[in-house]
Order: structure tokens, then sequence, then C-alpha cells
């Protein structure tokens, strides 16, 4: 997959612009529905537009997340996808060990009534204590000339340093990922989005710190590039 120009013969730029152009299309479709409406009027317009808000923020939070993953394994391979994933998951699974251990202190009750001030700092220290060993794993599996090796450059510190931003950043932001799909489970009155994996809800609800995560693996990875360049 890395490396490709093209797919199924159609420039990369192309397909950026045809799906840009699809979301425009969408939006001047809606503004000229809303116009010829029959009951135009306030509450119409308030229901049409949460509505429209709706479905652009189901594009965000289902197609944005994976448009970002399919750039990220074409520019810089598909452990970078894989390796601040696997962050996400140690970083749920501990806060949910610490916040039974020692959660004593609600985080956000009003959206996530089980996570706790306790389980969130825990986690964020033991996510940050995988980060680095589990990035030297990755490294050393894929290879001396593979691109996790040459994103992250020469020296053990250089490593330690990006491990730790990406640690930091899996266990201090991508968690408001979930925060925010909670947030749209209880305005809905559902539980998870889904019923695929008994007790843990649908892909969705596994994948939903990812609607944070992907995009900033990519643009961090970019920048190092273009600093490595320099």
């Amino acid at each position: 997959v890395r490396g490709i120009g093209k797919i199924g013969g159609i420039n990369r730029n192309h397909l950026d612009l045809l799906s840009y152009s699809m979301v425009v299309i969408g939006l001047v479709m809606a503004v000229v529905g809303m116009a010829n409406h029959d009951a135009a009027g306030p509450d119409m317009f308030r229901k049409y537009l949460g509505e429209l808000a709706a479905f652009h923020f189901a594009l965000i939070f289902l197609v944005g997340q994976s448009s970002f993953w399919v750039k990220t394994i074409q520019s810089f391979g598909m452990e970078w996808v894989v390796y601040p994933a696997i962050l996400v998951v140690i970083n749920d699974t501990m806060a949910y060990v610490f916040g039974v251990l020692l959660g004593k202190h609600k985080l956000l009750p009003r959206l996530s009534p089980k996570k706790t001030v306790e389980g969130f700092v825990g986690a964020a220290v033991a996510t940050c204590a995988a980060a680095v060993p589990l990035l030297k794993l990755f490294v050393n599996n894929f290879g001396e000339n593979s691109k996790a090796s040459i994103v992250m450059g020469t020296g053990n510190t250089n490593l330690v340093k990006h491990a730790l931003i990406i640690g930091l950043y899996t266990s201090l932001i991508s968690p408001f990922g979930g925060f925010l799909a909670s947030a749209v489970k209880r305005a809905h009155s559902a539980k998870d989005f889904g019923t695929l994996i008994p007790g843990h809800g649908g892909v969705v609800d596994r994948f939903d710190c990812q609607v944070v995560t992907a995009p900033f693996i990519f643009f961090y990875l970019k920048t190092c590039i273009e600093e490595a360049i320099k």
C-alpha cells in the first residue's frame, strides 16, 4: 500500500478534490432543499440544520479518521496506525484498572460516570511507560531502513522523545474522543454504537478515540519528516 500515488488509476489528489466536491454538492443541495420546503419557518430550519450538522458530524467521526489512516499508511507505513492504536487500547484498559482499584473522584460524571481522575492519571503514566519500549519494538522489528526508523531518526534520545510525545497525546487528548462519543450516545439514550463485540459495543466504540488520534499522528509525522529534511 505504501507509496501508492494512484488508486484505481486515479491520482490521490484528484480523489481528495472529488471527495470535497461531493461534500460541497451535498451542502448546496441541502440549502436549496431547505429554501424550497413547503413548511419553511424557524422550527423547520432548526430541524433541517440539526440534521445537516448530524450528517457532517457522522462524516467526520466515521470517514475522517479512516481517511487519515489511509494517508498515514501510504506515507509512513502501517506501523504508524497500529502503534498509536495499541497505545489507545493500553490507555483505555489501564484507566479501567486504576479506576477500579483507586478511583474515588469522578472525572466527567455527566458524560462518562465510570471514568475517574485516578484512572485518567494512572492510565497516562502507564501509557507513557509502555510507549517507549513499544516504539523500540516497532522500530527494531521493521528494520533500520523502515519508515518507522527514518521518521524517528537516529539515537535513543530522539526515539524516547517521540514516544513520550505520542504517549502523552494518546493519554491526555485521545480520551476526549471517547468522551465526545459518550455525549453522542447519551443524546440518543444508547449505551453503545453497536453490539458486535459482547461487553464492548461495536467497532465505533473501540475506535472512537481515533477521531482525534489519527489526524494528530499523520500531521505529527509529516512535521517530523519536514524538520528532518531541513
